[in-house]
């Protein structure tokens, strides 16, 4: 059976103090757990500063690893605001597993393999979010996703945070609310960060890899 694996890292972690750095993961540690609830994935925090999630419904791939991602590079601490941004480099790898243990740090396969190989290399290539596949689709995917970096590289904090919330399709009102902003606002971050360009290549990744 075929599964993607997102494994990412935090990028330059150790830049952050380590009350800080402990905060954050704590709260990482939370987040996944109920995207695990909500998306039925499995994830795993390990090194201190990477983690991994294993999805069989391969269409919601991409838009779980850009929720890790917005949730990463929005991320605020109470008191502090970090000098250096945050930020997380993501790799999906999509395609076998032959083990799949009670732990992902145990598990097997070529959907592993592809995703932990992929996150390897793509510091010296400077790309933040990557994808390896078993298919026909990695050339055009691997196209659109230079062009998804360059994208989310420019994007701010505030313009993150707008994009996480529409990750899970909440609408401007709803998000104007959870952010105590008002909804023109919302919209010009929104457009600001690209949101449009980034939906149109969720549409056709969930297409690409739609349950039959």
């Amino acid at each position: 059976m075929n599964y993607a694996i997102i494994t990412g890292d935090i990028i330059a972690s150790s830049k952050l103090s380590p009350s800080n750095r402990l905060t954050f993961i704590t709260f990482l540690e939370g987040f996944l757990k109920q995207l695990d609830k909500e998306f039925n994935s499995r994830s795993e925090v390990y090194r201190g500063d990477s983690f991994q999630l294993s999805v069989s419904d391969i269409s919601q791939a991409l838009r779980l690893a850009l929720i890790c991602k917005m949730f990463v590079r929005s991320f605020r601490f109470e008191r502090i605001v970090a000098s250096y941004p945050l930020d997380a480099r993501i790799a999906i790898g999509i395609g076998k597993v032959d083990i799949l243990g009670k732990k992902l740090g145990v598990s097997s396969g070529e959907a592993f393999e592809a995703s932990g190989k992929l996150l390897d290399g793509m510091k010296s290539k400077k790309l933040s979010i990557a994808v390896k596949t078993n298919d026909s689709f990695q050339l055009e995917l691997e196209t659109s996703f230079y062009l998804l970096d360059t994208i989310i590289s420019r994007t701010t904090a505030l313009q993150c945070e707008v994009i996480f919330h529409k990750l899970f399709e909440r609408t401007e009102h709803e998000i104007a609310g959870l952010l105590k902003i008002k909804q023109s606002a919302v919209n010009q971050r929104s457009r600001h960060g690209d949101w449009n360009a980034i939906a149109m290549l969720l549409k056709r990744f969930e297409k690409i890899y739609a349950v039959v």
